[in-house]
């Protein structure tokens, strides 16, 4: 049996989940898990995405009087958020897309606008547009919405990296934006003028709100977090803030409908240069060479095997995988030096590439077969050796939509 060692060792167990999002909410969001020893044998390990990298204390804007207004300068937005962030729903969340948004201004705290006064829910969204034309304003659109959460950073949150929710709930003014706005989605999720893609909306829940309630897990607070809700009888009422400006011819960018598997004609050199890019694997940039057809049906002769009599189909070389809707994920195996290699790599959308998953193989020259079937879309097995006890696994997209590669 190949022995096999960590790549990037990040254990995950399950947690209980939070409460629900308001009904209409696209998915499950749960709390990140917690980490735990692995119950496997003690060569797998589950490697998952990274979170974002730390970012420097930002300088905090002053405290906001009634009826303050933030300028946002226009800018590029990058909509959405990083795959394998915890919490994400691909199906509804682009891939931090770049989508340039004009400038603008918005109330720097939820309706009324008052710091000494708490935030106005209304159980429509016709209501709340009402109140901001009462004022010469309007509603804000979700992107908006998303750019005075995020501004120019690509940052989860409207604190940056992280959240102190508890800190945040407790004071209005207690956490604002890069951008200068406060209580963003804090206390309660906020009405948009936004109508939901046919992706996001489901029968008469056809609004998109921003923003999540404090018994909500972390992940609805983040900035590139949505949901659809009626917008005439929503399960509680729902904040809101007014923007001024012309109103922006702005869509959501179109997550994707991607084929579950799609081959990857790509040259040795260019793997490579894929490898050296990406942090957690540059060091087997240098000799690697991706596995072949001919490579895989050798893992499954060791067990006695061929492409022909097992059931599952037999990947003929690297390949992009769409687990779920809105995902792609890329998948190689290939030999590097003295080691072999089992990664998954999540394409963005300026040509980048980040970390999901990986294994490594310390014994040289070992075959691996990866092997996928429509039927089921969000795991794949590998091998190398079919039927032969620990030398086969499994990629999984887990229920936090994060991609893991373990041994079984």
């Amino acid at each position: 049996m190949p022995r096999t060692a960590p790549l990037l060792v990040l254990l995950v167990a399950c947690a209980e989940p939070p409460p629900a999002l308001d009904a209409g909410a696209p998915g499950r969001i749960e709390q990140e898990p917690a980490a735990a020893a692995p119950s496997a044998p003690p060569q797998a390990w589950e490697a998952a995405a990274t979170a974002p990298p730390q970012a420097a204390a930002r300088p905090r804007p002053p405290a906001p009087h009634a009826g303050d207004v933030v300028a946002i300068a226009a800018g590029t937005l990058r909509v959405g958020s990083r795959p394998g962030w915890p919490g994400r729903n691909p199906a509804a969340e682009a891939d931090l897309v770049a989508v340039e948004v004009a400038g603008f201004d918005v109330d720097a705290l939820p309706f009324p606008n008052d710091p000494a006064r708490p935030a106005e829910l209304v159980a429509t969204r016709a209501e709340a547009a009402r109140a901001c034309e009462a004022r010469g304003r309007r509603l804000c659109h979700e992107l908006e919405w998303e750019r005075a959460c995020r501004g120019d950073t690509d940052e989860p949150f409207a604190t940056g990296d992280a959240l102190d929710l508890a800190a945040c709930v407790a004071s209005p003014t207690a956490c604002p934006s890069s951008t200068g706005v406060f209580d963003l989605g804090v206390r309660a999720p906020e009405w948009t003028a936004s109508d939901a893609d046919e992706r996001l909306a489901h029968l008469a829940r056809t609004a998109v709100a921003r923003g999540g309630r404090p018994e909500h897990s972390e992940a609805a607070h983040r900035c590139g977090s949505r949901h659809a809700t009626d917008p005439n009888a929503p399960p509680r009422p729902l904040a809101f803030r007014c923007c001024g400006g012309e109103p922006p011819a702005l869509s959501y960018p179109d997550v994707g409908v991607r084929r579950t598997f799609r081959d990857l004609a790509l040259e040795t050199d260019r793997w490579r240069e894929i490898l050296a890019a990406v942090p957690e694997l540059a060091r087997y940039a240098g000799e690697f060479a991706p596995h072949t057809e001919q490579v895989a049906a050798r893992a499954l002769a060791r067990g006695g095997a061929s492409p022909e009599t097992v059931a599952w189909s037999v990947a003929p070389g690297p390949f992009a995988w769409s687990p779920t809707t809105g995902e792609e994920v890329w998948i190689v195996s290939g030999q590097s030096g003295g080691v072999g290699l089992l990664a998954a790599l999540y394409p963005t959308p300026d040509g980048a590439f980040h970390h999901a998953a990986s294994f490594l193989f310390d014994e040289r020259d070992t075959p691996i077969a990866v092997l996928r079937t429509p039927g089921q879309r969000r795991e794949l097995l590998w091998t190398t050796c079919w039927a032969c006890g620990g030398e086969s696994g499994a990629i999984l997209l887990d229920d936090d939509t994060r991609v893991v590669i373990v041994q079984r």
